[in-house]
């Protein structure tokens, strides 16, 4: 079985961006960390590992709060970085991805978090 034939999945990822503003009253510049509105990489082949999955639920007000650590397993050579953005097209739930993990030159290995509200770090 060829790796190829294990990316069974398809996402989409987003790559989070610094900019520096000032708050104005002379204030030095403070960064600002947001994502783009469109996705630096489109309907990318990869597999959702949630069979290794680790989930926690956590009964708060007014809702009960999900958070979950799942394997992602990309191609080698994907443009993938720490904090960005992943949206799966199968659910279009949002992750937000840990540091990648170049797997002796195969396929890379991302563990991804997904809480109940996403938002940049």
């Amino acid at each position: 079985m060829a790796i190829e034939d294990f990316f069974d999945h398809r996402c989409d990822i987003f790559h989070i961006t610094r900019e520096d503003a000032s708050p104005g009253y002379a204030l030095p510049p403070s960064p600002d960390f947001k994502y783009s509105p469109e996705p630096d990489l489109t309907d990318v082949e990869c597999h959702f590992g949630v069979k290794s999955a680790t989930i926690r639920i956590e009964q708060k007000d007014p809702q009960n709060e999900m958070d979950s650590d799942i394997k992602l397993t990309l191609p080698a050579g994907t443009d993938i970085r720490l904090h960005d953005k992943v949206v799966s097209k199968e659910s279009g739930l949002e992750y937000t991805a840990g540091l990648p993990r170049n797997i002796r030159g195969h396929h890379i290995a991302v563990k991804i978090r997904r809480v109940s509200q996403q938002k940049p770090l």
